[in-house]
């Protein structure tokens, strides 16, 4: 009896220790998975990676993208890492310096990005684009040569240095806390300390030959071609009459997603930016669409019979089912 009682005793004394003890075992509300579109290069060769961000929660949340920023520190990063395997050990060899040094001839900032539940959005990195790191972020990432061999790669996302992240974030600390007073439910929270993605595998080889993609397009590619020698006038033909699948061409290395909303007023504008293979290097550029038309002589007609007779004249003078690409910038 004494020794049941003593169980007793102990266990009641774990149950109120527990309501003053965590464990970090929350769930991120913000998952961030890093794709490596090839895995053999050479050192200094163009190295595309893409960045996944998930909401995995049941609400619509916002979270910050690069877009144009080009002063201050970055909010994403990458780190790449040795393995001794024996031991599997990972020493760390190369981090993308967080302080940015861009052209600022104009200031850009930071993208919102809203999020449905469960919903994702991906983002390039180009690594070694040496012709637009000073001009766009994405292409500015840089790897030293590295020996021959295999390293691991991994992206670091911190937006908490932005002035925009606590109008998004709400931070908490180790043992899953919040470090505000209360809890936001129309912010994403997320650890004080940022989000790391997964490791990807990098082969560094300098006397291996390129590798050659699978083509996911005819060798005939007319748009392809177009694309190569930057004949922006037909690229621009080719989508209008020709491209239903932009982004499944093997010159267009990335569509960027479009914006959240348009302006309900016609015409409206949507835009979407784009990457570009050309022979002189990769090149960004935005797709322009007008979504709507007015159609100006009707509405002078229109106008005059209202003016004249005071009648609404029954024609349509605007059109919703209008969308138009003009312009490839």
């Amino acid at each position: 009896m004494k020794l049941a009682g003593t169980k007793i005793v102990l266990l009641f004394t774990v149950i109120l220790l527990s309501r003053t003890s965590y464990a970090d075992l929350r769930l991120p509300e913000l998952a961030m998975e890093l794709i490596l579109k090839k895995s053999l290069h050479q050192n200094r060769e163009i190295i595309q990676f893409e960045v996944k961000f998930t909401n995995q929660t049941n609400r619509s949340l916002s979270i910050l993208l690069p877009g144009t920023q080009n002063k201050g520190k970055r909010i994403l990063q990458l780190q790449v890492f040795s393995v001794d395997n024996p031991s599997n050990f990972y020493t760390k060899v190369f981090e993308n310096p967080l302080e940015l040094e861009m052209d600022t001839s104009f200031i850009g900032s930071v993208y919102f990005k809203r999020l449905d539940a469960r919903e994702s959005v991906s983002i390039p990195l180009f690594v070694n684009d040496t012709a637009n790191a000073r001009k766009n972020i994405y292409s500015n990432y840089s790897f030293p040569d590295l020996a021959n061999g295999s390293y691991e790669v991994i992206a670091y996302y911190n937006p908490f240095g932005e002035a925009l992240a606590p109008y998004v974030f709400q931070a908490y600390d180790d043992h899953g806390r919040s470090i505000e007073d209360s809890l936001n439910p129309e912010r994403l929270q997320m650890d004080a300390w940022g989000v790391y993605s997964n490791y990807v595998q990098l082969s560094i080889d300098s006397q291996a030959p390129k590798e050659i993609e699978e083509p996911v397009c005819s060798d005939h590619c007319r748009f392809c071609r177009h694309i190569e020698k930057e004949q922006w006038n037909r690229v621009k033909k080719d989508i209008i009459h020709r491209v239903d699948n932009i982004a499944g061409h093997q010159h267009v290395r990335f569509l960027f997603h479009g914006p959240d909303a348009v302006l309900s007023s016609l015409p409206a504008y949507y835009s979407r930016q784009i990457v570009f293979d050309t022979e002189n290097g990769l090149e960004y550029k935005y797709l322009t669409w007008q979504i709507g038309k007015i159609h100006r002589f009707r509405s002078f007609i229109h106008k005059c019979c209202y003016w004249m007779f005071r009648w609404n004249a029954p024609m349509r003078t605007s059109s919703t089912k209008y969308f138009h690409l003009i312009s490839i910038q």
